[in-house]
């Protein structure tokens, strides 16, 4: 009798806590931060995508300060900027790699070329990959 008078009110218990209410938890100014917020990524993803890289950051710095509870969204911001400094740099490389291709060897010795730039270019970009992953790794659920 004593073994089984704990099985019924454990039931009890799971019964009056596992049925509660699952209502978000989440203000409603947050959602409408969230929402701004996510409206601001997409413009800046469009700034991206025209290579306007300038503007796109110009458009996740002034989303995180002016939408401070949109936390997904800011996080968002971090990986839409870490895949930013990545594009660019890869197109800091193919540009400096054009330059390099395109200058003969009587300009390379006069000017001195480019061949310092490039290794710095890589390691950016190296930089810039860990740095995503990274983020990526570290995001959190803000539900």
């Amino acid at each position: 009798m004593q073994r089984l008078f704990p099985v019924p009110l454990l039931l009890l218990f799971l019964l009056c806590f596992g049925c509660h209410e699952k209502t978000s938890k989440i203000s409603v100014h947050r959602q409408n931060d969230e929402i701004a917020g996510a409206q601001a990524l997409d413009n800046a993803r469009r700034r991206l995508n025209a290579r306007d890289y300038e503007g796109a950051r110009r458009i996740i710095r002034a989303m995180r300060h002016a939408h401070p509870l949109a936390l997904t969204a800011r996080e968002n911001g971090i990986l839409l900027m870490d895949s930013i400094d990545l594009v660019a740099a890869r197109e800091a490389i193919l540009q400096a790699e054009r330059s390099a291709s395109a200058d003969t060897t009587a300009h390379t010795a006069q000017r001195g070329g480019n061949n310092g730039q490039l290794p710095e270019l890589y390691r950016r970009l190296r930089f810039f990959e860990r740095k995503l992953q990274h983020d990526f790794r570290q995001r959190k659920s803000h539900d």
